[in-house]
């Protein structure tokens, strides 16, 4: 009868060890998806930022060469802004079927990787 007692006493701190070790582990992979989704949105965040100057610079060389072509400085930013507006036409078609999917796939991926 005492080592049954002694048994159970065995078996339950290995099951009070098993839950404390299945806690700690749950936590470190929480953390690990946290600040791997948070290193990926900095990276995202300073790349989208040198994008933007990038895209800055290139459209506006764009438009000033467009405007020498056409003979008009004014001409070559107005072409360009219609270039612009065609852009978040096609971003606003295409947000629910494949620019929504790909950003929520992307977070989810970050998270579970």
């Amino acid at each position: 009868m005492e080592d049954l007692k002694t048994s159970a006493a065995h078996l339950k701190d290995h099951a009070t060890d098993y839950v404390k070790t299945y806690m700690e582990l749950a936590k470190v992979k929480a953390t690990k998806g946290a600040s791997t989704a948070a290193a990926g949105a900095v990276i995202a965040i300073v790349s989208l930022i040198f994008a933007f100057f990038f895209l800055q610079f290139l459209f506006f060389g764009l438009a000033w060469w467009i405007g020498s072509a056409v003979g008009s400085a004014a001409g070559g930013f107005f072409i360009v802004a219609g270039l612009f507006l065609l852009l978040m036409a096609l971003v606003f078609l295409l947000r629910k079927k494949v620019i929504v999917p790909f950003i929520r796939n992307s977070i989810i991926s970050k998270v579970y990787e």
